[in-house]
């Protein structure tokens, strides 16, 4: 509900690529629900399916935001035909996930279709590197201050949902099964960073509210 209600302010309120923004947001609160109704199913295949095909959409669109944000061409039509060919197969196979269980606020997953474990892993993993490094290059390269502030907020939220869950698991092998499940929890945090990016001075609603609210009691005389 929170991805989805930034979802909504970014639409109405963001001024910098507001619209692949709230994408990401879209489709980050929609890997939530899949997770609920995977718990809610009872491990049902069309609620993996429902995770699955939400986060497999996403890497190409932070492509396209680093591309967007740099004005060069980093081969998002590539990544992002890719995506649709693993969102093809992933509603086409019968069983994305074989073998898995429910941790008290998780799901752990031990066995996956072997496309999926084999190749859909690669591609995810590999597609946010790329991204990650490409964001820190034009970081380093940047000189304009905008730019590079957006990608310091990009860089961060990358690191914070993949990164930083990355190396919870590796301290902690329990968290390996589960890796997906903490991507989605931190996953939150970069969710804010990317409403920040697109809206660092515009979600002030409240204190117009306020200040039109001022000025008409200064017009009532007592």
């Amino acid at each position: 509900m929170i991805e989805y209600l930034l979802t909504y302010l970014t639409l109405r309120y963001g001024t910098v690529h507001k619209r692949l923004i709230a994408s990401i947001l879209f489709l980050l609160a929609s890997y939530q629900v899949g997770e609920v109704l995977i718990f809610a199913t009872n491990g049902q295949q069309f609620a993996f399916k429902v995770a699955y095909v939400a986060t497999t959409l996403l890497p190409p669109l932070g492509v396209l935001l680093v591309s967007r944000i740099i004005k060069k061409p980093i081969g998002y039509v590539f990544f992002q035909l890719l995506s649709l060919l693993f969102v093809a197969f992933i509603i086409w196979t019968q069983q994305v996930v074989l073998k898995f269980e429910f941790g008290q606020f998780c799901v752990r997953i031990f066995e996956y279709n072997p496309v999926i474990s084999c190749y859909w892993v690669d591609y995810y993993q590999g597609t946010l590197t790329y991204t990650m490094a490409v964001t820190a290059v034009s970081l380093f390269l940047q000189k304009d201050k905008g730019i590079k502030h957006q990608l310091k907020w990009i860089l961060s939220a990358y690191l914070i949902f993949d990164g930083l869950a990355l190396v919870v698991a590796y301290v902690n092998p329990w968290f390996g099964p589960s890796l997906a499940s903490l991507m989605c929890a931190m996953a939150l945090i970069a969710a804010i960073i990317f409403t920040k990016i697109s809206s660092p001075k515009n979600i002030k609603f409240n204190l117009d509210w306020h200040s039109r609210y001022d000025a008409l009691l200064s017009k009532i005389k007592f």
